[in-house]
């Protein structure tokens, strides 16, 4: 019996043990997606600089596998966050250029001094076949299109040019933005509208950008009642950009400010009711939204993916909100 019980307890401890290593093998297996689909092509290689524009990044190629024209995935937790190419090797490293973006919650997460997992190659088996892109007017039907020199040049790796010191790297940022207007009535309240408008800014030389917006805005009921009011708003205006943390500018801006105003109706009323002081009223209130005179503010842009910013103009001349893209 003692011998039974001997050979129960060793065969039992045997069985535990081989499903115990078994049961390690499928959670290791499980834990491991990426290599699982796509094997050797799989590495783990670590961000060392990421350009202003986030759409360049200069990784580690510590594994000597990735050679320039190559085609990669980077991933986090082994989910894919962007789609790249590599444009060029340099010294043990490779500068690699965004052009599509999977998860912008991952995407955010890249950061300087990062681990992240490299597929090299195809990355349809994970469900993320690439369509085809445009890139710099230039197509990329498929994984064979290499890059050419002219689309991806020199200057816009950012290995590439860590002795710039422009905070935003392209020459052009355009933006569409919301403000609201307000105007005094004649009755002593406030009449209240949206304005729209865009703005080009130019920098002309290192972090100084000279910009120009036009807006425009109508007031219905103003300055009386069936009265529509018509405001173009023109500002000129010269800023410097300061970088700030989490992909943050900060560009104070002084400048110069226009408002024509259109309001054919006003002090015109034919209705006996109307009193000739209303009518002298109304036309006051018109002279006095035809103001201009130097302004001063600053804009904030926060980068969300690359080339795109949001926008925020805090001054004297507007209180508006926007988006931006840099070219």
């Amino acid at each position: 019996m003692k011998q039974k019980t001997i050979i129960f307890f060793a065969f039992l401890v045997s069985f535990l043990s081989v499903n115990s290593l078994h049961a390690q093998s499928l959670v290791q297996d499980a834990s491991l997606p990426l290599e699982q689909s796509f094997g050797e092509n799989v590495f783990p290689e670590t961000i060392k600089i990421i350009s202003e524009s986030k759409k360049i990044f200069i990784i580690s190629n510590n594994n000597q596998q990735l050679g320039p024209g190559d085609f990669i995935s980077v991933a986090l937790d082994d989910k894919l966050a962007a789609r790249a190419v590599v444009a060029k090797v340099h010294q043990g490293q490779v500068g690699i250029k965004i052009l599509k973006i999977y998860s912008v919650s991952q995407w955010a997460r890249l950061r300087k001094n990062l681990d992240v997992i490299i597929v090299k190659g195809d990355d349809s088996g994970y469900g993320k076949k690439p369509e085809e892109k445009v890139v710099d007017g230039k197509k990329i039907r498929d994984e064979d299109d290499l890059y050419s020199e002219d689309i991806v040049a020199d200057d816009e790796l950012g290995l590439i040019d860590e002795n710039s010191k422009r905070h935003i790297k392209p020459d052009n940022v355009i933006s569409v933005s919301a403000a609201y207007f307000t105007a005094d009535d004649i009755n002593g309240g406030t009449a209240r509208s949206n304005e729209f408008g865009g703005s080009w800014a130019y920098q002309f030389t290192d972090n100084f950008f000279v910009e120009g917006y036009y807006g425009i805005a109508r007031l219905k009921n103003y300055p009386g009642d069936g009265i529509s009011t018509a405001t173009t708003h023109l500002i000129g205006r010269i800023k410097y950009n300061f970088k700030a943390p989490l992909y943050t500018y900060i560009m104070p801006y002084v400048g110069f400010q226009y408002y024509s105003v259109s309001s054919p109706e006003a002090g015109k009323g034919t209705d006996t009711q109307v009193t000739p002081q209303q009518k002298a009223a109304e036309l006051k209130a018109i002279d006095d939204l035809k103001k201009s005179g130097p302004v001063v503010g600053v804009t904030v842009l926060r980068r969300l993916v690359p080339g795109w910013f949001f926008k925020a103009d805090l001054g004297t001349d507007i209180l508006g909100l926007g988006f931006a893209i840099e070219f």
